[in-house]
């Protein structure tokens, strides 16, 4: 039988499925707190970590973890599942993109092993929220599920998506086996930026790999249950459920580019996510407010539209996010 798990003041004996909440701080209307479930099964197995919400108008994933929580039966698990639906609960509940409405930063880039300490300013509820997360829950999985889609500003293709650091291929192939069984035809390869500080100031992260399901801030029930099935496949591809995944024989990798703006205006795509573009193809304009041509995107490397932005763009932002280098696997 699994081993008992505890989180904070929670404890979760084998066979058991309970809810929780991480405390976080305290904010000044009162606690800050994040749901969470433990299914801890009656067979042994892994840890495995789903949490959505990472980004707070990303909807499609959480909304799968939500029927996670209720379907899933402990005494059919071999392991433990720590189920996150939303990690950043602030910006959830605002609408927000991207990062904290309270002190706008970006959770991925918060985590710190010491919360700072100064003067007045921002509040640190990022930092409080990211070191909580990866002390009580993060840091005891061995696979991550990260599942994201599009924010409210964002046409997304339906995908996954894992990185491959570069040193250590066993457990960058362990990061695409889940990216592969998760069973979605798209499979988007990061690489890590040149002089990037490595996740979570170095400390041990599981092996993980992330969905970026659906797009402009919608959650819609046909993506809902394709995230469900995915998260069911990974379970059962890592034997914590019976069975064999139900994937694609084939699936399609490709390794991200991105085009930004050289004007700031209103831009108007010519294409959406999913699209197959080829070079020198004119994908979309950005015009002034008198109707103006300010600027002609066009494509440089023929491949996939896997990221379609807003039409109120800035000088310098994002428009396109372009899948080249596609390859096919079994």
């Amino acid at each position: 039988m699994s081993r008992t798990v505890k989180i904070q003041d929670l404890e979760v004996k084998g066979g058991q499925k309970k809810r929780g909440n991480l405390s976080i701080s305290e904010k000044p209307a009162g606690p800050h707190q994040i749901p969470f479930t433990v299914v801890n099964g009656a067979g042994d197995g892994p840890t495995l970590l789903v949490n959505g919400g990472i980004d707070g108008s990303e909807y499609n994933g959480p909304a799968g973890t939500l029927r996670l929580q209720t379907e899933l039966d402990p005494t059919e698990v071999n392991g433990t599942v720590i189920i996150v639906p939303v990690v950043n609960t602030p910006a959830f509940e605002a609408r927000w993109v991207y990062t904290n409405p309270v002190d706008y930063r970006g959770l991925s880039g918060a985590f710190v092993r010491e919360i700072p300490r100064g003067g007045s300013g921002h509040p640190l509820i990022s930092y409080q929220v990211a070191k909580s997360f990866y002390d009580n829950i993060l840091s005891k999985a061995e696979y991550r599920l990260d599942l994201h889609g599009g924010d409210i500003i964002e046409d997304l293709l339906i995908s996954t998506m894992y990185t491959r650091f570069g040193e250590d291929p066993k457990r960058d192939d362990a990061a695409f086996a889940l990216a592969r069984n998760f069973g979605w035809v798209w499979i988007r390869e990061g690489r890590p930026r040149p002089g990037a500080k490595p996740p979570y100031e170095g400390q041990p992260v599981p092996i993980t790999m992330g969905t970026e399901a659906g797009g402009s801030g919608r959650c819609q029930s046909d993506i809902v249950d394709m995230v469900f099935k995915g998260i069911t496949n990974v379970m059962k591809h890592l034997r914590m459920l019976r069975g064999e995944p139900d994937i694609p024989k084939k699936a399609k990798v490709y390794r991200p580019y991105h085009i930004y703006s050289e004007r700031g205006g209103f831009f108007i795509s010519d294409v959406r996510a999913g699209d197959m573009v080829r070079k020198g193809q004119e994908i979309g304009v950005i015009k002034n407010l008198y109707g103006d041509v300010l600027e002609r995107i066009t494509v440089p490397q023929p491949g996939v539209i896997h990221m379609v932005t807003s039409p109120a763009v800035y000088q310098g932002d994002a428009l396109f996010e372009i899948g080249t280098d596609i390859s096919e696997v079994e």
